[in-house]
C-alpha cells in the first residue's frame, strides 16, 4: 500500500497481469516515488532500482509499460510519467 499523490488516501496497485517481473518492479517503484515525492524517478534512479547498467534498458521497460497502457509519458517534459488505470483506492 502507498499513499495517493492526489488525495493522500491509501492505494494499492492491482495485480500486474501480462507484465514481466522487472516491469512490475519498475511500475511499483514509479508509483511509490510519485506518492512519496510527487515526482517520478529519473531514468538513472530507475536503472539503479531495478539493477540495470544502462538507461537504454530502462527505456525499454518504460516503453513496454506505456504500450501496455500502464503509464503515460508526456513528450518534451522531464520525468513526466503518470500511472494510469492501475491503482485502486483502499
Amino acid at each position: 500500500m502507498t499513499d495517493c499523490p492526489i488525495c493522500g488516501s491509501k492505494i494499492e496497485l492491482r495485480p500486474s497481469f501480462g507484465l514481466t517481473a522487472k516491469q512490475q518492479e519498475l511500475l511499483k517503484f514509479i508509483a511509490e516515488r510519485v506518492a512519496d515525492t510527487g515526482v517520478p524517478p529519473s531514468f538513472d534512479e530507475m536503472a539503479a532500482h531495478v539493477g540495470l547498467a544502462s538507461k537504454a534498458g530502462v527505456h525499454r521497460l518504460v516503453t513496454a509499460l506505456e504500450e501496455r497502457g500502464r503509464i503515460r509519458r508526456m513528450p518534451n517534459h522531464a520525468r513526466a510519467i503518470e500511472i494510469i488505470g492501475e491503482v485502486q483506492h483502499g
